[in-house]
């Protein structure tokens, strides 16, 4: 089972009754080509989805959606 990555140090994300969105972060064989893997990331907004997306920055290029809308793309690090 997959882990799904959560953001609690926001302001105020994480206590009863607040809503966290759903996101999925695609880690693709090369920009623009297959996808072989994905995690799932609940966050507050896209900003804090987009700072738990930049720590999975490595050899491959990823692409972060929040539904059907495409939230940012990372290439590939350069050092990794």
């Amino acid at each position: 089972m997959r882990q799904i990555l959560r953001l609690r140090e926001t302001k105020g994300a994480g206590k009863a009754g607040d809503k966290l969105a759903y996101y999925r972060l695609y880690l693709l064989a090369e920009p623009g080509g297959k996808f072989v893997g994905f995690e799932e990331i609940e966050a507050a907004d896209d900003v804090d989805a987009v700072r738990l997306a930049e720590a999975h920055l490595g050899a491959n290029a990823l692409e972060l959606w929040c539904g059907k809308r495409k939230v940012r793309a990372f290439p590939v690090k350069k050092d990794a």
